[in-house]
C-alpha cells in the first residue's frame, strides 16, 4: 500500500496540512548537550509503514561531535481510532489535532556499493523501532518502470520539503512543494561535465532546475491515475544566491539519486525482513493478504472481488491490490469529485449506477471518502456495470467524496456472454 490518491493535485508553496505525511527527518543530537544541530537535519522518506529512504552519507557520517537521533514525522495523522474521535464530534465537525511522532531508528543498511565498492554516496533504508499505526500514514510509491519511462518526455516533477533546514517547533512546522524540471543520468552528467563538476560519488545520478535543496529532500512525481512516485533523493545542491536561479538549470544543478536502479534491493531486503522464511516462487506479498499465483484462465468474471482501504480510500476489485506494473495496463478512464452542502447538518444515502459499456471491464474502483466511519458497498467490479452504495454519517456542513475507475478491453469470450445484456443506458 502507497501513497495513491488520483484528487490531490496541491499547486506550488506552502502546503496544508496532511498533504505529504511520509515526509520526515532525523535529528543531529550533541553527544554532551544532546542539543539538536543548528542547521543539518536530513531528510526521510517512508518507503514502508517501518522502513525509510536516506542518503547513506548523511545516515553514516555525521558531524564531528554529534549522534543520530530519532526520526521525526512532523505531519503524522492520525486517524480517529487513535485520537480518540468518535461519530458524534464528526457530526460536530471536529478533528484530529495535529500530531507529530519520534520513533527510534534500530538499523540503518547502506546499499553494498558504498559499503563494499567505495561509492562515495548511495541509497541507505533506515529501520525504525515499530511500524507507523496510523491508517492515514501511507509510504510513498517506489518508481515504476513506467513512470519512469514517461518522465524521460515529460520531465515535469515536484520537489517536497520542510521550509526550515533544520525544523525545531514540529507543531507548527510547514512543508512546501516546487516544481521542477527532470534531467536523465545522460543529460546530468553532460551538463555537469561542461561545468568541469564530477557526479559526487552518485553512481545512478539525476538532476534537475532551481537550487538550494537540501540533502533527502524527495523528487516527486504524480501518476494520472493517482500514485505518487519517489524518482530520487537530493544528494546535495548549490546555494541560491539569486531568485532567477530557483526556476532555471544552473551551472551547478541539485543533484539526486536515481531510486529506480534500487527498487529490486529495496524490495527484496523489506521482504527479508518482513517474511525471513523461505517461499515459493509463486508466493506474492500483497497487501490484501499473502496468496499463490493462479493461471489467468482460472480468474473468472463476475466474482467476488478483494475490497478493502487505503488511508481515506475504499477500493474494490482484485487488480486493486496488485502491483503497480499490472495496474500500469489498465486504463484510468473515470474520475468524477462530488460534494454536498448542508446547513444545519445532514445526512445522505448515496446509490450511484455506472455503466463502462461491454466493451470495457472495470477492474478497480476507488472510493475516497472523509473519514473510515461508513463502509461503502461497491457491486459489479470485474463487469461492465457498477453500483456504489452507502449512507453518510451526520456531517456539519458539507460532505465530499470521489469515484475513479480502471478498466482493460472486454475479452472476446466476456464479449459474446454479454452482448445480449445490452440495453438502453447500459451500454
Amino acid at each position: 500500500m502507497c501513497h495513491d490518491d488520483f484528487n490531490l493535485k496541491p499547486s506550488d508553496g506552502i502546503l496544508k496540512e496532511h498533504t505529504f505525511t511520509w515526509l520526515g527527518f532525523v535529528q543531529y543530537l550533541h553527544v554532551t548537550t544532546s542539543l539538536p544541530h543548528h542547521s543539518k537535519a536530513p531528510r526521510v522518506v517512508l518507503i514502508h509503514k517501518q522502513f525509510a529512504a536516506a542518503t547513506a552519507t548523511d545516515m553514516l557520517r555525521l558531524p564531528k561531535n554529534y549522534k543520530l537521533g530519532n526520526v521525526i514525522f512532523g505531519d503524522y495523522e492520525r486517524d480517529e481510532v487513535d485520537c480518540g474521535l468518535t461519530s458524534s464530534q464528526t457530526k460536530l465537525g471536529i478533528k484530529c489535532q495535529r500530531a507529530y511522532i519520534e520513533i527510534p531508528v534500530i538499523n540503518i543498511s547502506p546499499h553494498p556499493e558504498y559499503t563494499r565498492f567505495g561509492v562515495g554516496n548511495s541509497l541507505a533504508i533506515v529501520k525504525l523501532l515499530r511500524p507507523v499505526k496510523s491508517h492515514y500514514m501511507v509510504p510513498i510509491c517506489l518508481p515504476s518502470l513506467s513512470e519512469r519511462e514517461k518522465k524521460r518526455k515529460n520531465k515535469v516533477v515536484f520537489m517536497v520539503d520542510y521550509i526550515n533546514s533544520a525544523p525545531r517547533d514540529f507543531d507548527l512546522e510547514k512543508m512546501a512543494k516546487k516544481s521542477l524540471k527532470l534531467f536523465t543520468h545522460k543529460d546530468c552528467r553532460r551538463h555537469r561535465l561542461r561545468s568541469k563538476l564530477g557526479s559526487e560519488g552518485v553512481t545512478h545520478v539525476l538532476c534537475s532546475s532551481g537550487c538550494g535543496v537540501r540533502p533527502g529532500a524527495p523528487l516527486v512525481s504524480h501518476a494520472a491515475d493517482g500514485p505518487f512516485h519517489l524518482i530520487g533523493i537530493a544528494a546535495g545542491g548549490a546555494p541560491c544566491t539569486r531568485r532567477a536561479m530557483r526556476k532555471r538549470l544552473n551551472k551547478e544543478p541539485p543533484l539526486y539519486i536515481d531510486v529506480y536502479p534500487y527498487v529490486t534491493w529495496i524490495v527484496n531486503f523489506i521482504t527479508g525482513n518482513i517474511l525471513p522464511r523461505p517461499y515459493p516462487d509463486n508466493f506474492m506479498l500483497m497487501e490484501g493478504g499473502s496468496s499463490i499465483g493462479l493461471r489467468k484462465d482460472f480468474l473468472r468474471t463476475r466474482r467476488e472481488q478483494k475490497t478493502g482501504w487505503r488511508a481515506r480510500t475504499f477500493v474494490s476489485g482484485d487488480y486493486c491490490f496488485k502491483s503497480y506494473k499490472r495496474m500500469s495496463r489498465t486504463a484510468f478512464f473515470y474520475s468524477e469529485n462530488f460534494e454536498v452542502n448542508a446547513n444545519p447538518p445532514a445526512k445522505m444515502n448515496v446509490d450511484i449506477k455506472i455503466s463502462a459499456g461491454i466493451e470495457t471491464t472495470i477492474v478497480c474502483a476507488k472510493l475516497l471518502m472523509p473519514n473510515r466511519f461508513v463502509e461503502p458497498k461497491i457491486d459489479g467490479v470485474g463487469g461492465y456495470n457498477i453500483s456504489v452504495k452507502f449512507s453518510s454519517l451526520w456531517f456539519p456542513y458539507s460532505f465530499y467524496f470521489s469515484l475513479g475507475l480502471h478498466g482493460i478491453n472486454t475479452t472476446q469470450k466476456d464479449m459474446v456472454k454479454w452482448i445480449s445484456e445490452r440495453k438502453p443506458g447500459f451500454w
